[in-house]
Formats: structure tokens, sequence, C-alpha cells
């Protein structure tokens, strides 16, 4: 039997990143929790911020912002980014978080972040109280200690992203691989073409 709940913003885990704004001369950071990919071709990202956040103002005049997934022993940081104004706060300095320049954009990237990426603003969506920015991707950097030797491929063990349940409000990694992508239900394809 199921429960239910009724309409929810319960959906888990999510990534929890830190999107910065600004410049390296003046960078602010902001936890996210509302974030996922929305295409491949070409890559877009989306974020969805409060209306009154500083860093939504700062993204909107600049049109760009980046994405940085801290590994999982940052949470305690991450937290503070989503608790405190950058208006009020240099977030960067009281986490101990280095900038570190982009390619192609002003707002710096997260040195102690190992997946980072840079985004421009492509499109703007505000639902109620909320505003989904769709950022396209121009550039991806990953730590060089963080891939596999063997496959070439990033190792997602080695990043040790930090994921976050939002609606039960806890902040976890991810555990153990447990199988390949368009690869994992092969076997059950088979079995369905035997029958």
């Amino acid at each position: 039997m199921k429960k239910r709940l009724g309409p929810s913003d319960i959906l888990f885990p999510v990534p929890a990143a830190l999107v910065a704004s600004g410049s390296p001369e003046k960078p602010n950071l902001l936890a996210v929790a509302w974030i996922g990919m929305m295409g491949s071709d070409p890559p877009i990202i989306a974020i969805s911020l409060k209306k009154n956040r500083y860093s939504l103002e700062i993204i909107r005049k600049a049109k760009e912002f980046t994405v940085n997934i801290p590994t999982a022993k940052h949470f305690r940081e991450t937290d503070y980014c989503g608790l405190v104004s950058g208006r009020k706060q240099d977030k960067f300095k009281n986490c101990g978080f280095t900038t570190v320049p982009s390619s192609f954009v002003k707002a710096p990237l997260v040195e102690q972040c190992p997946f980072n990426l840079e985004c421009k603003v492509v499109q703007e969506i505000v639902l109620g109280d909320w505003v989904v920015i769709f950022g396209e991707i121009l550039e991806t950097h990953v730590d060089a200690d963080k891939f596999c030797p063997e496959t070439g491929k990033i190792d997602v063990s080695k990043i040790d992203p930090l994921v976050y349940c939002a609606t039960i409000r806890e902040y976890w990694n991810l555990g153990t691989r447990l199988g390949f992508g368009f690869n994992a239900g092969k076997e059950l394809v088979r079995k369905l073409k035997e029958e």
C-alpha cells in the first residue's frame, strides 16, 4: 500500500551545487538544490532561485554563472552558503574557498570543487516565487586526478559529489555503483525478446 502525500517538492537525491556569480574580484556563492540537466545538444542546465536572492540579481545582470559540485566533505560549507546572504557575507572567504578564473565567463570557479560548469543564461521562466534560469554550458572543468587511468573516464567515486534530499533536509554521498547506463537493462531486453 502507498501513502498519499499530495502535491510536493519531494525528489531525491539532487546535486548539492554551489552556483558562483559576480567576478573574481567580487565573487558571490549560493547553495542550490533545485538544479538539473535539461538537454544535451546544446548542453543546458537549469537552476531555480527564489525571486529575492542576491545571486539572482547578479546573474540577471551578468547573464552568466558557474555551477560547482562540492565533495561530500564540504557539506557544512555548502549548507552555510544557503543560510547566509552574499549581500552581507563573503562566502568564499568564510568557507575557505578559492576562486579560479573561468575560461569563457567572468563568474569564477570554486577551486575546492572537483567538477565545474561555465554557463551563459539563455532563458528564464518565472514560476510563482521562483525563477528558473536556463544556462548553456560553455565549458566543463574536472580535476585531472578524478579520472580512471584505465578508461580515461570521470571516476565519480573520486569526485565524491555531495547530494541533497531537500524535503527531508539531509546531505548524502552517492554510495556504490550498481551498473552502467544504457547497459544495465540489456539483460531484461534479451529476456523479453526470448519470450
